[in-house]
């Protein structure tokens, strides 16, 4: 269970600072988040990260799924013996790759269907197989499967981007539930 504590309010500017209470770790907000893209922090091992008091880093599940799987990270016991790190773990839906990857990519209201980078084998991402994936992930904090426009967007497009995102979040909360009340 995740809970938010706010400590601190500035009454001008309505920053704050908070405790982000995680399964693993309590998260001190503001917070440096760095990005473990494919399950490390590129140069930097976890005592290290620790040494530097990062309390909280993300992952990328679209990275995940297609190498090493979230079967084989799950069959592992999650990200967090997988990565040999004891505090928070977020990961993301794979929204940013599959904006990101523009060329490889076509959304539409049922998912994302993309070729991967790494050997063009096709897959397609959905709001359901992404609750799944980071189900098998065992994140502290999954995402769900968003959209991005580009920026700047017509109103247009933003609208369509919402609309879509707010959909796809309402799926994925539907899926959520259901996994978890069959376990």
């Amino acid at each position: 269970m995740i809970k938010f504590t706010i400590a601190k309010k500035d009454r001008t500017t309505r920053a704050r600072c908070a405790t982000l209470r995680t399964r693993h770790f309590d998260v001190q907000t503001p917070n440096f988040m760095p990005v473990a893209t494919q399950a490390t922090v590129k140069t930097q091992s976890p005592a290290d990260l620790k040494k530097i008091g990062v309390q909280i880093i993300i992952c990328n599940t679209y990275h995940l799924m297609l190498r090493p799987t979230s079967q084989v990270i799950s069959d592992l016991g999650g990200l967090h013996r997988f990565m040999n790190w004891d505090r928070a773990i977020v990961t993301d839906s794979g929204g940013f790759q599959a904006y990101s990857l523009t060329d490889l990519r076509k959304v539409s209201d049922d998912g994302i269907e993309f070729s991967s980078h790494l050997d063009g084998s096709r897959h397609f991402l959905t709001p359901e197989s992404a609750v799944i994936i980071q189900e098998e992930l065992k994140p502290d904090i999954a995402m769900c499967l968003d959209v991005l426009s580009a920026y700047p967007a017509e109103f247009l497009q933003a609208r369509i981007t919402v609309e879509r995102t707010v959909k796809w979040a309402e799926r994925s909360l539907a899926v959520k539930k259901k996994y978890h009340y069959s376990q």
